[in-house]
């Protein structure tokens, strides 16, 4: 009778040691830093055509964990020239733009918000997804 009441307790100690754990497996985060070079793409779904448009600049974009990002390049017609602050995780990277202001969000777009990415040390590639119809993708290789 005394092991039936123990059996709840064991499986509460089974499951508990289980789940405290530490994980060795997480990613290694390389946070991008330096100069990089590349394309911004802007790819939307015409409505009235239903085929997708594409729209490019070339961009530079420099990051830094002390000073923050710098965007500059061609941002005469589609992209805005800007700067702010950056932070990322291991799938994330989250922008604020010092110069976007929402309340006049302007026709040009600006690295703001927060966009997937992938960083293997040489290539960074970030974009973002609104529906099917928008698609905002930066496409850089460090140079430098």
């Amino acid at each position: 009778m005394k092991l039936f009441y123990l059996l709840p307790i064991a499986v509460f100690v089974f499951f508990a040691s289980a789940c405290s754990k530490i994980n060795d497996n997480q990613p290694t985060v390389v946070l991008p830093t330096g100069t990089f070079t590349g394309q911004f793409l802007k790819i939307h779904l015409n409505p009235v055509t239903s085929k997708y448009d594409t729209s490019k600049a070339n961009l530079q974009l420099t990051l830094s964990q002390s000073t923050g990002f710098t965007i500059t390049g061609d941002t005469t017609t589609l992209h805005a020239g800007s700067y702010g602050s950056y932070a990322a995780n291991a799938y994330y990277i989250q922008f604020v733009d010092q110069t976007y202001n929402a309340a006049k969000p302007g026709s040009k777009y600006h690295l703001q918000g927060v966009y997937n990415y992938l960083y293997n040390g040489t290539q960074l590639v970030m974009y973002v997804n609104y529906a099917d119809t928008l698609s905002l993708q930066y496409n850089f290789a460090k140079s430098n």
